[in-house]
């Protein structure tokens, strides 16, 4: 690798900000909007926080 050339360092940079410029555009940022799960209209529950064990499977 030519480390004392100029045009490398040029081209590494180049290379480096077009990676950069790529992951701006392709990687999607996080919304932070935190939602809950409802199931017909209802919210439900977390696992931890049941007050029975009824699971309404049958």
């Amino acid at each position: 690798m030519p480390i004392n050339d100029w045009q490398f360092w040029i081209v590494t940079l180049v290379t480096i900000a077009s990676l950069w410029a790529l992951k701006l555009v392709l990687v999607p940022k996080k919304k932070g909007t935190k939602t809950t799960l409802t199931v017909g209209g209802k919210p439900v529950e977390k696992k931890g926080k049941r007050k029975s064990k009824d699971c309404g499977c049958s």
